[in-house]
C-alpha cells in the first residue's frame, strides 16, 4: 500500500493494527525517499517521529535553508565555489550521524539514514567535479542538477517532519519552491524527475526480518507489496490514491502547512 508522506498519521489513526494482529501480524512500514529506501520500520518507529525529544529542530536549516548550493541559481558556477559548500554539507551530515551513533538512540533511524544518503550524494558530486575538471569537460549545472534532484525527497521529508518549527518550515518551503523552479529552468531537470517521499505499508512480522537501508544509483521502482485483507484496503479508498502534487506556491504555504 502506497501512502503519501503526511497521510500516514490518518492511516495509523484509522487502522492501528492489521485485522490478523492476534496471529502476530503488524504493520510494517517502508520509507521511500527517492534513491533511498528504509524498510522494516514498525508502528513505534513512526510514532517516535512525533516525539519532540527525538527531533532536532535545527536540522532542517542546517541541511537545506543555510545550504545555498541546494537552491541558489547560477551562484556556484565554478569548481572552486562548489567544492567548499559540498564539503561543508557532507561533513555536517557525517558528523551528525556519528553523534547519533555515540548516543545509540535508535529512535532517530529514519533521518539517521537519510543524512547518510545526503552525505553520499555530496561525495558523488565532489568526485564527479574532480573527474570532469581533470578531463577538462566540467558541467556544473549537470552535476548540481543531479545533486538537487537526489536531495529533493530528503529535503521534503524534513520540511514536513511533524515536529518542525513552523517558521523554519515556511522558510524552507518557500526556498524549496524556488529551488524547483531553478531545477526546471536552469539545471536540466524535468518535473517528473522530482519524486516525493512516501510510505509503503504491508502486513507482516517485523521480528523475522532485519531493518535495512538501501541507496540506489537508479530511480526507485516500487516493489510489489504483500497482500492485505480486503477490509484494510477499503478503510478509506481516497486515502491511498496515488497522486502527483504540484509544487506549492510560496503564497499558499500557510494553508498547506495547516494540514500537518
Amino acid at each position: 500500500m502506497k501512502i503519501d508522506l503526511n497521510e500516514i498519521w490518518e492511516f495509523m489513526a484509522l487502522a492501528p493494527e492489521p485485522k490478523n494482529a492476534n496471529q502476530g501480524l503488524q504493520w510494517i512500514y517502508e520509507l521511500v525517499a527517492g534513491d533511498i529506501t528504509i524498510d522494516q520500520l514498525t508502528t513505534k518507529d513512526i510514532q517516535n517521529l512525533q516525539k519532540e525529544e527525538n527531533y532536532d529542530t535545527e536540522l532542517l536549516p542546517s541541511i537545506f535553508t543555510f545550504r545555498e548550493i541546494l537552491w541558489q541559481p547560477n551562484v556556484y558556477t565554478q569548481p572552486a565555489l562548489c567544492i567548499p559548500q559540498l564539503n561543508i554539507l557532507k561533513v555536517f551530515c557525517e558528523d551528525y550521524v556519528e553523534g547519533v551513533k555515540k548516543e545509540q538512540n535508535g529512535n532517530v533511524l529514519p533521518y539517521f539514514d537519510l543524512l547518510t544518503g545526503l552525505a553520499s550524494f555530496c561525495k558523488e558530486a565532489l568526485e564527479r567535479i574532480k573527474a570532469e575538471n581533470d578531463a577538462g569537460e566540467i558541467r556544473i549545472t549537470s552535476i548540481l542538477g543531479e545533486l538537487r534532484r537526489k536531495a529533493f525527497p530528503i529535503v521534503k521529508f524534513f520540511i514536513f517532519h511533524p515536529m518542525n518549527r513552523k517558521d523554519y518550515q515556511i522558510d524552507a518551503l518557500n526556498r524549496l519552491n524556488y529551488a524547483v523552479k531553478i531545477m526546471l529552468t536552469q539545471y536540466n531537470n524535468k518535473y517528473y524527475d522530482l519524486r516525493d517521499p512516501y510510505w509503503n505499508v504491508t502486513a507482516g512480522n517485523p521480528s523475522t526480518e532485519n531493518k535495512t537501508t538501501t541507496t540506489e544509483s537508479k530511480p526507485h521502482k516500487s516493489h510489489p507489496t504483500k497482500s492485505i485483507d480486503t477490509q484494510e484496503k477499503n478503510i478509506t479508498p481516497n486515502l491511498f490514491k496515488n497522486k502527483i502534487t504540484a509544487p506549492i506556491l510560496a503564497q499558499s504555504a500557510d494553508s498547506e502547512l495547516e494540514e500537518l
